[in-house]
């Protein structure tokens, strides 16, 4: 870890986006980890969880469009500058049922809007399952992880296998690696076009090189999508169909997750509860 360094890039990356976020670090009582969470803005709250392997900067080349809200981008437990969390079946279950609650506790927040996205985008269906009076609105950004009919870009197979995740701890991150892990997950065309601000790609970079995110989050994907693990921590239809947050699904034809394609306007299919 070189967190002088991951700040400067992190510092570079909001100052492209014309932003400069307070910071905390707050504990997450039931879970016991401490997490960073970084706010920008005024008014209603809205909760930003990232996916894997990223941190919660990953949203800043969006915040400017939201103006009017109290923005606030948590590192993930074990991601950014946030505390890992023990593995184990249960830990996991039990840490996403409660994360959204544990962090507003934190804030001192009784309930808020949630974005989220990936894994991120798991978290907040088991909490909202569990805990609904804590969401007022839910967006999904892309296909939740581990849901009904998802599927594995080609590096997160590879993280299955423990030698493999090893190897690849001891190489040293570059921009090939990082470009080819967008590509994977469905930013090709977005790379191609120049889409992607050239700060968010040095962001990107910093976070694996100079923070233990790539290491924790290897582990947690390796752990997560091995078979015997899939099915018991996947999110199963009987348990989506009990979450009632009026959700927002933003799922793009090129989610490299999802294994059921829609085009532009076309419902979901892969959603299991009506109105959605």
């Amino acid at each position: 870890m070189n967190e002088a360094a991951y700040r400067e890039a992190e510092a570079e990356l909001w100052a492209s986006c014309g932003l400069h976020p307070a910071e905390q670090v707050i504990p997450l009582p039931r879970i016991g980890s401490r997490v960073r969470v970084q706010e920008i803005g005024d008014g209603d709250p809205v909760l930003f969880i990232h996916g894997g392997p990223n941190a919660g900067s990953t949203w800043a080349p969006i915040l400017p469009h939201f103006p009017g809200f109290r923005c606030l981008l948590v590192d993930r437990p074990g991601t950014g500058l946030s505390e890992p969390l023990p593995l184990g079946p249960d830990t996991v279950v039990e840490f996403a049922k409660r994360f959204v609650g544990d962090v507003l506790d934190g804030l001192g927040i009784d309930a808020a809007h949630v974005v989220a996205s990936s894994l991120g985008g798991h978290l907040a269906l088991r909490s909202a399952a569990a805990e609904p009076h804590r969401f007022r609105r839910m967006v999904q950004m892309a296909c939740p992880a581990l849901v009904p009919g998802d599927r594995l870009p080609p590096f997160m197979k590879l993280m299955r296998i423990g030698l493999v995740r090893r190897f690849l701890d001891l190489l040293p991150p570059n921009d090939r690696a990082n470009r080819s892990i967008l590509r994977q997950i469905g930013h090709g065309a977005s790379l191609d076009a120049g889409r992607i601000p050239q700060g968010f790609l040095d962001w990107y970079l910093s976070l694996a090189r100079h923070t233990d995110t790539m290491r924790n989050d290897g582990d947690m994907i390796g752990w997560l999508t091995r078979p015997g693990t899939m099915s018991r921590v996947r999110l199963t239809e009987e348990l989506l169909a009990t979450v009632k947050t009026p959700t927002l699904f933003i799922w793009g034809s090129d989610d490299s997750f999802s294994a059921a394609k829609t085009s532009p306007g076309s419902s979901c299919r892969r959603c299991p509860t009506p109105g959605w």
